[in-house]
């Protein structure tokens, strides 16, 4: 199918009521799971629940028994922790978006000293909040609110695939920084470069139908500028190889380097 047409069809306003199935069928060939859109920002409740108390008990489950871990965008994770800090090291980690209790099991398995911070939305975190009080996980902290981001320094933050979700991300990566000591790594976040004249654009996320999702994908060149306040440098930029996906259909909007990306923030001391 013609790209131009393809955009055509998810952009019209009646396209939120075009069949998850023949969506499908319209995508499946070309792996066109990403669409522009003329948003400027995010929708409201754009990110539907799908957690429970009973996902998480089976997610620990199947740890415990089998050592085996649920779908991550930064299957390294653990790695680049064991290259930054000693097993017998005391840290503060945050997970922003963390939402499988099973990573925070594996991490503190390693690092017995760790703090493991947590953030999500509110009906979440209470999922998480029960798991923990049931089975005393001492050294899980729950952030309630982006507020109370601010009580605590963090040795290293995660954004596993979380920050390209949250409206006035810039605003909250502001509210971090001050706090953050060592590392910020962002996995499967979509970046571009090749147009100073535009920060972000808001896409339609089609490859979860019949569910849809809107998410930004940002401008890097903006996005650093952004950590070079707080004395933060790239150390590492490489593609995301969790999943593959055809980016044709951002031609016309004449930006570059589409990439999903990983992306490691060091601070130079």
């Amino acid at each position: 199918m013609h790209i131009r047409l393809v955009n055509f069809l998810f952009n019209l306003p009646f396209s939120n009521y075009i069949g998850g199935f023949i969506k499908k069928k319209l995508l499946k060939n070309k792996n066109f799971y990403f669409i522009p859109t003329k948003k400027d920002k995010l929708p409201k409740n754009n990110y539907p629940i799908q957690n429970s108390i009973e996902i998480q008990k089976k997610l620990i489950e199947n740890y415990n028994k089998n050592n085996q871990l649920s779908f991550n965008t930064f299957p390294d994770l653990k790695l680049i922790l064991q290259k930054k800090f000693k097993p017998e090291a005391s840290f503060n980690f945050l997970d922003f978006g963390g939402e499988n209790l099973d990573f925070y099991l594996d991490i503190s398995k390693k690092f017995k000293n760790i703090n493991y911070f947590l953030i999500n939305l509110p009906e979440i975190n209470q999922i998480m909040i029960k798991i923990k009080n049931e089975n005393n996980y001492k050294n899980l902290i729950i952030i309630n609110a982006l507020d109370e981001i601010k009580n605590y320094d963090y040795d290293f933050i995660f954004f596993g695939s979380s920050i390209s979700y949250v409206n006035n991300y810039n605003n909250l990566i502001k509210k971090i920084l001050p706090n953050a000591k060592k590392h910020i790594l962002f996995s499967a976040t979509f970046f571009f470069n090749g147009n100073d004249s535009i920060k972000n654009i808001v896409v339609k996320q089609l490859n979860y139908l019949p569910k849809l999702y809107y998410i930004y994908f940002i401008n890097l060149d903006y996005f650093v500028k952004l950590f070079e306040e707080y004395n933060f440098k790239i150390k590492f930029n490489e593609k995301n190889d969790t999943s593959n996906f055809n980016m044709k259909t951002f031609e016309y909007l004449k930006i570059k380097n589409i990439k999903n990306s990983n992306i490691l923030f060091s601070k130079n001391n």
